[in-house]
């Protein structure tokens, strides 16, 4: 493991699930037809069932061989990530999730008969999760930036050419069980609300390239943010 490697664990605060990102994780556009009260009851319900944790790491990166130093060595595989990464020194391998109390909400509301509700409940831990991921990006870049570093997005296996069967290694390089994050023999992880992702850091002209929807083909996502073409 590189001088720089510790695992290291944040629980931030989140005082709301965002309505509108719960409506688009669900593939509702902003003027969908949509009973509020529906909305209004799962994120609610996320709201006190989510257990926030995050857990992050950071080691040294050589982008010639696209090496990873940790304590084995790990050499990206594609082209996808590394070209994410760009001139990035170091890296940060980080975990999110928000438990399994709202996972076992959505499965209650789906046995119950409630698809709608389930529906709801499953965006509103989707986003949840992400509100975890990006308060821990702020953190991170608060303490990067007064070192004279830059943060790429995060990109996740199964983004580009980064296949999902490189969940093991993120895990372990992010410390994600510390948080209680588990794979299954499918490389899903457990609680499936749940992410890990790569970041990287540099100074000067650090790739800023992410997954974001103004960059992304599939023009017809349902999930597809508002506003970009």
């Amino acid at each position: 493991m590189s001088e720089f490697a510790q695992f290291n664990v944040y629980r931030p605060m989140i005082g709301e699930i965002d309505r509108e990102e719960t409506k688009r994780y669900a593939g509702l556009k902003s003027g969908a037809d949509f009973p509020a009260e529906i909305v209004e009851q799962a994120c609610g319900k996320i709201m006190l069932l989510k257990a926030p944790a995050a857990v992050w790491s950071v080691y040294a990166y050589e982008p010639a061989g696209a090496i990873i130093k940790a304590a084995e060595p790990y050499v990206l595989p594609g082209r996808s990530l590394p070209r994410h990464l760009g001139t990035s020194s170091r890296v940060v391998f980080l975990a999110a999730t928000v438990g399994a109390a709202a996972e076992a909400a959505v499965t209650e509301a789906f046995d119950r008969g409630e698809y709608a509700l389930a529906l709801l409940l499953d965006a509103a831990a989707t986003a949840a999760v992400e509100q975890t991921a990006d308060a821990l990006g702020k953190l991170m870049s608060a303490r990067f930036a007064g070192q004279g570093l830059q943060m790429t997005k995060r990109f996740s296996p199964g983004y580009g050419d980064w296949p999902l069967t490189e969940q093991k290694a993120a895990c372990s390089l992010s410390g994600a069980a510390k948080i209680g994050i588990g794979l299954n023999e499918s490389m899903m992880l457990t609680p499936r609300k749940s992410i890990t992702a790569v970041i990287g850091l540099g100074c000067g002209e650090v790739a800023l390239t992410g997954q974001s929807c103004a960059e992304c083909l599939l023009t017809g996502c349902l999930l597809r943010r508002e506003g970009t073409k």
